[in-house]
């Protein structure tokens, strides 16, 4: 774990030179605290300048946060943990995974003998066969399939990244008001904190889908649970490639950013647009989150359906003897 953690601290810090381009510098024009009156205006303004000075900390802290967090969020779209960590576990996962296709093909053969004569039941078996056939090679390459599902989102996502650069979500901005610049950074703060993690919590399910694909991929090669795999490898892809989503994304941004546009030439509408820009991202990987949650809850009530079903039949079944 700790190993994990040091690598994982080294690549956000050469991934935070990399999108170091990305600023956060937004100006106050005003103050009461300048200094340039006498003595009796400066004591009359000591209150009000105790109040400045307070929001003064709120606003470098915010910048601070935000700036982080912009950084951060950059060097975890690129940001993926590598797969031989976790050879250990998943050796343990696969030895599962055997010992259940074992009993299958157990239970196939016998299927086989007892409906040796019934031309439906070896039609039936051959097909079971293949599949487990089937299963059995792709599970060997499991691994290895993950790994290069991975290799092709990170070859997606680079290549898309390549082509834009980040410095458009950088904020600049002079504000007169200092309240006013603190709300605009506790947007942006709002805005960075999702967008964080939402790429976070996919870094860290990242292993636990290493885990989940050979079930996958089990569940899809068996007949009666070939929609549950449909599912599982359908829940894997969707989180897997949201980088690449999200890169796509940037590109588009910077596509906008640096069209010559007019509108965006003001400078405080600029800066609004790299903060709606970058909260689009997390948007993006929020709707991504929901998705998943809905297919998990529809694959839920179609199974529960579908064991009530079978429950059903068993009932009816039971009555008849």
């Amino acid at each position: 774990m700790k190993k994990l953690f040091a690598l994982f601290a080294a690549f956000l810090l050469v991934s935070t030179l990399i999108f170091a381009d990305n600023t956060v510098d937004i100006q106050v024009s005003s103050s009461s605290c300048n200094g340039s009156g006498g003595l009796i205006e400066s004591i009359q303004n000591i209150p009000a300048c105790i109040v400045e000075k307070f929001f003064n900390f709120i606003f470098d802290g915010l910048t601070f946060a935000v700036q982080a967090f912009l950084n951060a969020t950059f060097s975890l779209i690129l940001a993926v943990p590598d797969v031989h960590w976790f050879c250990s576990p998943y050796n343990a996962i696969m030895g599962i995974i055997e010992s259940l296709y074992t009993l299958i093909i157990m239970g196939l053969g016998l299927f086989y003998v007892v409906r040796s004569t019934d031309v439906e039941g070896r039609i039936t078996a051959k097909k079971w066969l293949k599949n487990i056939f089937l299963m059995v090679i792709t599970l060997a390459f499991s691994f290895y399939i993950f790994e290069a599902i991975i290799q092709v989102n990170q070859s997606i996502t680079s290549s898309l990244l390549n082509q834009a650069s980040t410095n458009f979500f950088s904020v600049k901005s002079s504000l007169s008001n200092l309240l006013f610049a603190i709300v605009i950074l506790l947007l942006f703060t709002l805005v960075a904190v999702v967008t964080f993690f939402t790429l976070l919590f996919r870094y860290i399910l990242l292993p636990f889908l290493l885990f989940l694909f050979p079930f996958a991929i089990f569940f899809y090669f068996l007949p009666i649970a070939e929609n549950f795999g449909k599912f599982l490898l359908k829940l894997i892809l969707l989180i897997v490639f949201m980088s690449s989503l999200d890169a796509l994304l940037i590109l588009g941004f910077f596509s906008l950013f640096n069209a010559a546009d007019p509108t965006l030439a003001d400078e405080f509408i600029h800066a609004m647009a790299g903060v709606a820009a970058f909260g689009a991202i997390g948007v993006a990987n929020v709707i991504i989150y929901v998705i998943a949650i809905l297919m998990v809850l529809q694959q839920g009530f179609k199974l529960r359906g579908e064991f009530l079903s079978q429950l059903t039949r068993l009932a009816i079944l039971a009555s008849m003897l």
